[in-house]
């Protein structure tokens, strides 16, 4: 599964302006027609969302996108994600058959969410969950953690010498990257008790005030290019950079040849300054032709790869996209 880093612009449910999530990068329109053809007729940009797994009460609620940012890459990049907070958003009593309720007397009690806390070791840097379990009939015979964003199971563990005098069981999350999850302790007869949590980003970030970008090593490059150019610059700064991609994408003699020496005779460009602009050229065609990969899978909306190509790259002009999309359809269906 494919997932995107985003920010949430404003509370949403539980959770505070700020938080950071992982979720699947695919998104759906709400109100979604069940007639195709009205389907084409409308656009449903604003109206999409993305599934969060858990609102903070321990169910899966839909995340309108505008209410969330993207998470550029670089926020987290020198910071182990592993050290967030995690918070339990829900503890009960299940059976695998639906029909079978708690009526039915659960051999192995009925967990509540009073019965779960987070405990905390300073010494060994340590956080985990402590389980006071209800009377019991029965032991239990393992314990299963599942990773609720992706629907599999992270890792099981036997209980082998786990005893019917033991009140207590513990579960370690510390090394738990960032997501939302659930840990089953698993009994005879189909019964477990469920505690669904989640695993935080390490910090907030404030939507309005995210950390600039390193450069990366091609960018002070091309910034030493639009400084050459005089006024209108982003008009001259989008004829450079849509003018690489432009070579870069030819077909017929010019075919996946080099945009490089084109470009230095064009504008008399350095080397570097030219590699510069075909780094960043090829950066755009893969980003594009991987949307057109999701589309073909069924993860992404047609109608959503200019969407997504004109948030990430803004200076691609029409022409550009319409060869980036066209060529990128025929080889997702090749």
């Amino acid at each position: 599964m494919k997932t995107t880093r985003i920010i949430l612009k404003v509370p949403f449910y539980k959770h505070p302006a700020g938080t950071v999530f992982d979720l699947a990068e695919n998104t759906e329109p709400t109100d979604w027609p069940e007639d195709d053809r009205l389907r084409e007729k409308q656009s449903f940009i604003d109206k999409r969302v993305y599934l969060l797994p858990d609102g903070g009460r321990g169910f899966a609620v839909s995340l309108p996108l505008d209410n969330t940012v993207l998470c550029p890459e670089h926020v987290f990049e020198d910071q182990d994600i592993r050290k967030g907070e995690c918070r339990v958003t829900l503890a009960g009593t299940r059976h695998g058959d639906e029909e079978v309720t708690k009526e039915d007397t659960p051999v192995c009690g009925i967990l509540r969410e009073e019965n779960v806390s987070i405990q905390h070791n300073a010494a060994l840097k340590s956080q985990g969950l402590l389980i006071n379990l209800p009377p019991f009939a029965v032991v239990a015979e393992k314990m299963v953690l599942l990773d609720s964003l992706r629907n599999e199971m992270v890792l099981e563990y036997v209980l082998r010498n786990y005893k019917l005098t033991d009140t207590q069981l513990t579960w370690d999350v510390t090394d738990l990257h960032p997501g939302f999850y659930e840990l089953r302790i698993c009994f005879p007869d189909d019964w477990y008790h469920t505690i669904r949590f989640i695993k935080f980003f390490p910090a907030y970030i404030e939507v309005n005030n995210i950390p600039a970008a390193p450069e990366k090593r091609w960018q002070p490059l091309v910034n030493s290019i639009l400084d050459k150019i005089e006024k209108p610059v982003a008009e001259e700064t989008h004829d450079l950079r849509n003018q690489a991609l432009a070579f870069c994408l030819e077909w017929g003699v010019m075919f996946s040849q080099p945009t490089q020496p084109r470009m230095m005779a064009q504008f008399e460009l350095s080397q570097s300054e030219a590699d510069a602009l075909d780094r960043l050229a090829r950066e755009v065609q893969s980003f594009v032709y991987d949307l057109c990969e999701q589309e073909l899978a069924g993860t992404l909306l047609e109608s959503d790869i200019h969407f997504e190509t004109k948030r990430k790259y803004t200076w691609v002009n029409a022409a550009n996209f319409s060869r980036l999309k066209n060529v990128g359809m025929y080889y997702a269906r090749k």
